[in-house]
């Protein structure tokens, strides 16, 4: 089973992208994980950008894919839920899992409709890009719980 992390965007502020760099090279001990990048929509029109932004997600999905968007108005989750949650859907026999956080402009309907799980990272709000450092955390954190290694403190 692999891991696949979606991010609309490339990652542009430099501590973010180490931040996750890190997390997914320790991450790689557990899974077999990568990240891929969407293009962002240039639309000046926010539906625009929306559709544009979502299409572009729906054409990466295959069949046998588990699909989790990260978005603010999803389910919250703590660290050990969440390893539970992840121990479910690897024993679940998917392809891949895709973790998608999308863009400033959001999720449509359509690929909203698509998703297993909508996971938000909190009840504060993150840039689109914070949330990617976010989600590397937590799946790895949520690694070293599932293997009661001593990285999470309870």
């Amino acid at each position: 089973m692999k891991c696949e992390l979606i991010f609309v965007g490339k990652t542009s502020e430099k501590y973010l992208k180490e931040g996750i760099e890190i997390y997914i090279s320790r991450l790689r001990h557990y899974l077999n994980v990568s990240v891929s990048y969407i293009q962002a929509s240039q639309a000046a029109d926010t539906s625009r950008g929306r559709e544009e932004e979502s299409e572009r997600i729906i054409r990466t999905i295959k069949p046998r894919d588990l699909i989790i968007l990260l978005d603010e108005k999803g389910r919250e989750l703590d660290s050990v839920q969440f390893a539970e949650q992840m121990q479910k859907w690897m024993s679940r026999g998917f392809a891949r899992i895709l973790f998608i956080a999308g863009g400033a402009y959001g999720f449509t309907d359509e690929l909203r409709s698509k998703a297993d799980f909508i996971l938000s990272a909190s009840k504060f709000t993150f840039t689109h890009q914070m949330v990617r450092l976010i989600i590397a955390e937590q799946l790895y954190r949520a690694m070293t719980i599932i293997r009661n290694e001593s990285y999470h403190h309870s």
